[in-house]
């Protein structure tokens, strides 16, 4: 998570997608997520969920106990007093009365973290921000839980749909699965490893409704994980940034460079218009989800603060010296760009939003 999206809003980056985030960059750190209900607190270590004793929300654990059907009221008002009276924290108290023993305490503390970070599946509004750190703050109880399981059962019990029709392409895109062999599908169950064969028969999104079993409104929830945790997004357009010729000099590729980044502008524009400075964060949010994707001339690349990508010196100095294959690549990799930051300005403003900005970029101007 780059500096600009340290801090958003749920309206706009669900809370799926922001521990999906912090799990692809590996971040450590503490995301507090803040609504009219109350704050929560979450610690990160290198891209999974960690359990501290730092800040850890006791009342709310020991309710958990309660509601879960763990422990009945009078034992818990007795390990309470306890901790009150000792000076101990909840979770010895716990251990010390006895009431549980260690290991299942351990289990425990782990399914009260799931279930604090699921309840936040379905939330459409407050805010959240994110502080990096080296790693989190004294001791912990666990470390290590996958946020991927966590974003797969946070999404497949979610009931608010309008946050997951938000979050998804037109009928119209063309949706591929990636990577289909990652450790991550372990996780997955037969229905959603049935839709992944389904993506590998159709097209647009249209096409996958058709196509699959599953109904439309499983198929949205199952579309939504794979989107989140990176196992599907949109097939890339045809090259429209200019013709791939052999003869094409140094020259041609600048100018064309000089478009495709005169397209990003013009994108960055025109969402900084509609919702103003967090703008760049939710396009800067875009263009990371498919980094690792493009190609190594653009894997380095920045978002500056007008929205034209930067790049190394490889591009100007040695374009003239590379294949067609790497041109090739080059300009899907522009291609993938644009595709990426226009689905971040209709997933953020809506559909009508998108073709007014396609139509405008259509006027930019591209190779004779």
């Amino acid at each position: 998570m780059n500096e600009p999206l340290r801090r958003g809003d749920l309206s706009q980056i669900p809370f799926p997608r922001v521990l999906s985030e912090i799990w692809r960059k590996q971040l450590s750190g503490r995301l507090t997520v803040r609504a009219a209900t109350g704050a929560k607190t979450f610690l990160f270590e290198r891209g999974a969920l960690a359990v501290g004793r730092d800040g850890f929300p006791e009342k709310e654990f020991l309710r958990f106990l309660l509601t879960s059907g763990e422990a009945d009221l009078i034992s818990l008002a007795h390990a309470e007093e306890y901790a009150q009276e000792k000076g101990v924290s909840a979770v010895r108290s716990l251990l010390e009365i006895p009431l549980f023993e260690p290991r299942r305490v351990w289990e425990l503390l782990e399914a009260f973290m799931r279930e604090e970070a699921c309840s936040l599946f379905d939330r459409a509004e407050g805010d959240f921000a994110f502080e990096p750190s080296d790693g989190p703050p004294g001791p912990l109880y666990i470390r290590e839980i996958p946020l991927a399981g966590i974003v797969l059962d946070g999404v497949r019990r979610m009931g608010n749909f309008d946050i997951i029709a938000k979050q998804l392409p037109a009928d119209i895109d063309a949706i591929q699965s990636f990577s289909p062999h990652r450790p991550e599908l372990l996780e997955l169950t037969p229905h959603e490893r049935y839709l992944l064969e389904v993506l590998g028969t159709a097209k647009t999104l249209a096409e996958i409704y058709e196509a699959s079993d599953l109904g439309k409104r499983e198929t949205q929830r199952v579309l939504f994980v794979f989107l989140c945790l990176g196992l599907a997004g949109p097939r890339p357009l045809k090259p429209k940034t200019g013709r791939i010729q052999a003869e094409m000099s140094l020259a041609d590729m600048d100018k064309l460079f000089g478009i495709f980044n005169a397209k990003c502008s013009a994108i960055f524009k025109y969402i900084s218009k509609e919702i103003g400075p967090v703008a760049l964060s939710l396009v800067r949010n875009s263009l990371e989800d498919i980094r690792g994707r493009l190609d190594p001339t653009f894997q380095g690349f920045e978002l500056a603060e007008d929205g034209h990508i930067e790049l190394k010196s490889f591009l100007k100095t040695s374009m003239n010296f590379i294949g067609d294959e790497t041109r090739r690549s080059v300009l899907k990799s522009m291609d993938e760009i644009l595709v990426a930051e226009v689905l971040a300005v209709k997933r953020t403003l809506g559909s009508g939003h998108e073709s007014a900005l396609v139509k405008s970029l259509e006027r930019i101007g591209e190779l004779p």
